[in-house]
Order: C-alpha cells, then structure tokens, then sequence
C-alpha cells in the first residue's frame, strides 16, 4: 500500500498509518534511550574525574603516612575505570546508531516522501533531517562527538595510568621526591 493509499481515508489507512507511527516511535525510544544514556554516562565521567584524579595526588602527599601503594592502586584503578567507560561509550554508540539508521529509512520512505514534501528555498525537496545532516557533514568530519568523547576517555585513561608509573617510580627510587614532612620543616625553619 502506498502512502496516497493509505492517507486517501478508510480503516485499511488508518491502520497503515498507525503502523508506521508505531514504527517511528519504536526507533526513537530506543534512538533517545541510548543516546541520552551515553550522553549521562560522560557527564558523570567528567564530573567523577577531577575526584579521581584529586585522590590520586592526595594519597600520594599522604605517602608517609599510608604508604606509597595506594596512590598507585588508585591510579590503576582510575586508568581501568577510563577504559570502562570508554567500552560503555562504545557500546552506547553502536546502539544508538542501529536506531538511528532506522530512523534514517522511516524518514527517506516515509516522513520526508514526494507524498507530501517539504520545499527548500531552491524549490527542491528537503531530504529530511538526519539526510540532511549525512549530506552536509557526512562521516568524514573528524570533530564530533564520537571523536571528542572518545579522546577524553583515551586523555584520562593514559594520564592516569602515567600517574601510575611516576608514582611506581617514586616508590622504587627511580625519582627521588624530598618528603613532605622534611619540605614543610625546611619552609619553617628559615
């Protein structure tokens, strides 16, 4: 059945129509769902970060007091966290793309038809919005989200496992660090 078809009236009609509004918003539920999940996932990244990265230097002034491991069991800790949610970002992208692509067809062979088209300026048919996005951006533009996200996690995943490595060599005696009980004796005996 066409859309004229379907659009001219009768049960058989509505009964279309109300298929492919079941099928548009089927797509966007899950669309919304992941894309909203992915983008929450990255504000708590962020805000979680600095926390992370904040401890790390805490544990390690602490160092004389509780030892030099826990700064880098932190670090390692912080590193692993990173790429977990980097693998989360992933997986939220996959998903939300197999709804999108989705989308993408409902709005070339439904929304956006020459049943009922949309007039840009030129008088030519306006695609739709995501063909228009594809078509003006494509995949080819390297700053998006994806990509900037992706470095974040890649930023913090690398930061924190270098954190791991000064502080091993700290405790191994590869770098010699004064203590902070000796700096702030030296500060004040001045």
């Amino acid at each position: 059945m066409s859309l004229h078809e379907a659009f001219d009236g009768g049960e058989k009609g509505r009964t279309v129509a109300e298929f492919e509004k079941m099928r548009f918003e089927l797509a966007w539920r899950h669309f919304d769902l992941h894309a909203k999940q992915r983008t929450q996932m990255f504000h708590f990244f962020i805000i979680l970060i600095p926390f992370l990265f904040g401890g790390c230097f805490l544990l390690f002034k602490e160092r004389e007091i509780i030892g030099s491991l826990p700064p880098i069991i932190a670090s390692a800790a912080g590193s692993f966290l990173a790429l977990l949610f980097l693998l989360l970002d992933q997986r939220n992208k996959r998903l939300y793309r197999v709804s999108q692509d989705a989308l993408l067809l409902l709005e070339n062979q439904v929304l956006f038809t020459d049943f009922r088209p949309l007039k840009e300026v030129s008088g030519a048919n306006y695609p739709g919005v995501m063909s228009k996005e594809k078509e003006l951006y494509g995949d080819s533009h390297w700053v998006k989200h994806t990509t900037l996200m992706s470095f974040v996690y890649g930023t913090a995943i690398a930061l924190f496992f270098g954190l791991a490595a000064y502080f091993l060599a700290v405790r191994l005696g590869c770098i010699k660090l004064p203590l902070p009980s000796t700096i702030s004796t030296s500060v004040s005996g001045r």
